[in-house]
C-alpha cells in the first residue's frame, strides 16, 4: 500500500524555463553557464551549492570570481561578490509556472497520504518557494507538503542512492510504501532500485489524472476526489 507520495520540484511542481536562467547567469558574466547548468543536474559551483558543499554567500563570491575571470565583470576588485538578490534574480529565471491545479491536487492527496518533496535545490530558490509569492493563492510551499527534503540541507544530490536513504530514515518511511515522481530518468531509476514505486513525468506534463490512475493501479484504492466539486 502506498502511504507516502514524494515529488520532485523543478519539472514536476514547477515548470521550468532553463534558457531564461542561462541568459541571466550569462548577463551576470558567467560565460560558461551553459556548461555548468542542466535541468537534470549541475556541475561546478552550481552543483556545489545544491549539494551543500558551499553556502549561498560562498556561491555569490565564487560566481563573481568566475564572472571576473570569464566575463570581465568587477574590474580591479580583489574580492568581488554578487549580492544574494543578484544571484537569486538569476536563479529565478528557471521559474516558469506553478500550476494551481497541481497544488490543489497536493492538498487533496494530503488528506490521505504523507506528501513529501525531495529536490536538488538551493537556498536562492527556496527563499522564493517558502515565501507567499510561491503559489497563485499566496501560500508558501510548506502549505502543500508534510515534509520537505532539500539537497543542500541533506548535503547530497539525486540520483545518489544515499539521498533517498537519508529521506527514508528521517521520514521513517519504507521504500515499498513510497511513490516517487520525477522528470529525470536517472532519478527514477535510482528510486526504483531502492524499491520505490515510480512515475516518470514528461516535460510540462499536467500529471494530476495520471497520478490518481497510478495510485489506483498500485494500491487498488478509490482515487482521491475533490469534495468541493459536484
Amino acid at each position: 500500500m502506498i502511504k507516502n507520495i514524494i515529488f520532485d520540484f523543478g519539472g514536476v511542481i514547477l515548470t521550468l524555463n532553463p534558457e531564461e536562467a542561462l541568459r541571466r547567469f550569462i548577463e551576470l558574466g558567467v560565460a560558461d553557464a551553459r556548461e555548468q547548468m542542466s535541468i537534470y543536474g549541475h556541475t561546478g559551483i552550481f552543483l556545489e551549492l545544491e549539494n551543500g558543499s558551499i553556502s549561498a554567500d560562498e556561491f555569490c563570491q565564487r560566481l563573481a570570481s568566475e564572472a571576473q575571470a570569464k566575463g570581465g565583470k568587477f574590474p580591479g576588485e580583489r574580492s568581488p561578490t554578487f549580492t544574494f538578490e543578484e544571484a537569486q534574480w538569476a536563479w529565478a529565471g528557471f521559474i516558469n509556472e506553478v500550476s494551481q491545479n497541481k497544488l490543489d491536487c497536493l492538498l487533496r492527496l494530503k488528506r490521505h497520504y504523507n506528501i513529501c518533496l525531495l529536490s536538488n535545490i538551493n537556498p536562492f530558490m527556496i527563499a522564493w518557494a517558502e515565501s507567499d509569492g510561491f503559489s497563485p493563492d499566496h501560500h508558501s510551499i510548506k502549505h502543500y507538503f508534510n515534509s520537505l527534503y532539500y539537497s543542500y540541507e541533506l548535503k547530497d544530490y539525486k540520483p545518489a542512492p544515499s539521498i533517498f536513504q537519508k529521506m527514508l530514515r528521517q521520514g521513517n518511511m519504507l521504500a515499498e510504501e513510497c511513490l516517487f515522481l520525477d522528470d529525470s530518468p536517472r532519478n527514477i531509476q535510482a528510486a526504483a532500485e531502492l524499491g520505490m514505486h515510480t512515475m516518470l513525468i514528461g516535460k510540462d506534463e499536467d500529471w494530476v489524472e495520471r497520478l490518481e490512475t497510478t495510485l489506483v493501479s498500485i494500491s487498488a484504492i478509490t482515487p482521491v476526489q475533490d469534495t468541493n466539486k459536484r
